[in-house]
Parts: C-alpha cells; structure tokens; sequence
C-alpha cells in the first residue's frame, strides 16, 4: 500500500472534490504547437488511509485519473470517479459511517441471504457488517495499467451465530480507464450442502430519477415484491419510474442470459451500463448448471425509503446482479465468482 491519508465527506450533489493528487506534468507532442495532443498523467496509486467515521478505507487512482474508493467496513464500494470528475456511485448524503450499520449506497455485498428470510440474521447477510481483511499479496497494478484490490471474509464465532458453515469470500475490485470491475468468489470448502444467496447491491447515481429508465429487460420475466411477489414479464423496451420499485428480474428470462445486461439512461441517453456473470472453478463439486445472474432493479420512494436515504431516491438507481430468486444449493466443496462490470456512457455528458 502506498501514501496514508484522511478524507472529509462529499455529498454526492455537490461539486466535485479537488484532485486527489496533483496533475503530473503536461506531456506533448515533438511539435508544441500541436495543442490536440496534449495529455495528462497521474500516478496510479493503491493508498490505505481513515475514510469517513475513521474507518478504514482503500483508494485506488489510475493514471487516467479515474478513482476508486471502498472501505474494508463491509467490503464497500464508495466511489468510482471518472477522470472527468464524473462520479457513478450514489452514496447517501445520511448514510452512517460508524463501524456498526451498513453504509447505504455504493456498492454493499450481499451474502449469504437476501431480504431476510432467516429473521436470526440481518437483512441481506452478515458480509455487509464485517470488517474485511486486505489480501496485500493480490493488490496490484498490473502491465495493462489495472489496478486490483483483493479483500477476504471468512466465517468467525459471530457468523457461526447466524449461519453454521465455514465459508471463504474474496472479492476483487479491478479499475481501469473505461470500466470498474467487482468480483466476489465464494468457497465453500467442504462437502456440505449450504443454501445461501448473493448479490452486488449497486446504487447507481442519476441527475432525477423521473426522466431515468432501464433498458435490455424487456421478455425477461420478473417478480414484482411490492405485488406480494406477483410473477410477471417485462413488456416495456425501457422501464420508468414514477413509483416504488423493486423487482427481481429472473436469470436467463428475456434478454437475460449467460451474460444479464442492463443499461441506465437519463432523458433517453445512456448514462451507465451493468454487465453480469457467474463462473465457477473447473475443480467445483457442483450438481446441475452454473446458475446464471438475475438483476434486481430497486428504488423505494419515499413510503419505502429506509431512515439514511430520505430524498436521495431522487438521484439513484438500484441495478444489482446476483443470485436471488432462488437460493443456491449445489456448490459443494467448491468455488462459484459473481462477476459485475460497470461501464459509463462519458460521451452522454
């Protein structure tokens, strides 16, 4: 880990904060007089330093200036800025950054329930409330110029408490110049059946969510959870929101298949696009197929808004790909990695 540092709180609608680091040097052409290829260079850099509540917090910056932050508390995603400035996350201006709830935006990891089935577990799991250890032996900047963080969660006496198994999660944070890249590896280590869900809880920010839309589901079946679980199919080309949202758009149903995409645009332009994926290692026991991803697509309004969101429904989307529709129980003994790449549309602005 590199340089340690301290940071204030950004809300998400003010102006961007100043660099982080300061602009390297202009680098020309042999002819100065042309302007048109002038570029700038940043360091890329992989920094541990206090976040807000002085909790622990990983900065990554390449040297296209786009940044990456995400806090050990929960394995979160916090912020990924584009070198513009732009940034793609949503993070609450109320969310709690105490060590003890969940942080309420970015993007929190969902594991091993979703919802809350299990009333002796907390809603969405344990992952989200766990300090993370970093796996300082798989941080790099590789050749290509992507940076990588590797986090690890493994069972305690704690998780033991609420779910009996061992288990092992690791969880890959991947920037580069046009994309950032979230993988979450599960390993069940013995030959014991778990039933377990898992999703990338990913807050999307947009300008107002009255001119968003949704784009790539339409076909795709979906279970309506404010329609007390209607099942039903997406007929819309691009899905609007002018109330309470929250639907489980079903793995390989519609446009939805080995790969499940969707596309967030405002004012019918693209804004952010989410690609899905679910491996497995080729040394899993595993019965049956490798389980494709299902989108969750969520905005609360305010009869659903949670007390740390308040008026943020306005300026964020929920796009989250996971397994949720129906529990996983075939990993055995074994290794499944829940893939999400998140792609923004520079040009919209």
């Amino acid at each position: 880990m590199g340089t340690p540092f301290s940071c204030s709180r950004w809300v998400a609608g003010d102006p961007p904060p100043p660099p982080l680091y300061p602009p390297a040097p202009e680098r020309m052409s042999a002819d100065s007089s042309v302007r048109g290829s002038e570029e700038r260079a940043v360091e890329p850099n992989i920094d541990l330093g206090k976040g807000l509540g002085g909790l622990q917090m990983i900065r990554m910056t390449h040297s296209s200036g786009c940044v990456c932050e995400v806090y050990l508390w929960g394995a979160t995603v916090t912020s990924y800025r584009l070198g513009s400035g732009k940034e793609i996350l949503f993070v609450s201006p109320d969310a709690v950054f105490d060590g003890v709830k969940a942080i309420r935006g970015g993007i929190p990891v969902v594991f091993p329930q979703f919802g809350q089935p299990n009333k002796d577990m907390p809603s969405h799991g344990f992952a989200r409330i766990q300090n993370w250890t970093i796996d300082k032996k798989q941080c790099s900047i590789h050749k290509n110029g992507m940076l990588e963080v590797v986090l690890t969660l493994e069972q305690s006496e704690q998780t033991l408490k609420m779910w009996p198994f061992e288990f092992q999660l690791e969880y890959a944070i991947r920037l580069s110049s046009d994309s950032l890249q979230t993988a979450l590896t599960i390993h069940n280590p013995h030959l014991v059946e778990w039933s377990f869900q898992t999703l990338l809880h990913s807050y999307l920010r947009v300008p107002d969510i009255a001119t968003t839309s949704v784009s790539g589901l339409k076909g795709a079946s979906y279970i309506d959870k404010v329609d007390e679980g209607a099942v039903k199919t997406e007929t819309s080309s691009e899905v609007r929101f002018s109330k309470r949202t929250d639907r489980i758009y079903r793995a390989a149903t519609g446009g939805l298949g080995v790969v499940a995409a969707a596309t967030v645009k405002s004012r019918g332009r693209d804004l952010v696009s989410v690609e899905a994926t679910c491996s497995r290692a080729a040394n899993s026991t595993w019965s049956g197929a490798t389980p494709s991803p299902d989108l969750v697509v969520w905005n609360p309004f305010p009869e659903a808004s949670p007390s740390d969101l308040k008026d943020g429904y306005k300026h964020m989307i929920c796009v989250e790909p996971g397994l949720v529709s129906e529990a996983v129980t075939t990993l055995l003994q074994g290794r499944m990695t829940l893939t999400q790449t998140i792609f923004s549309a520079e040009e919209s602005e």
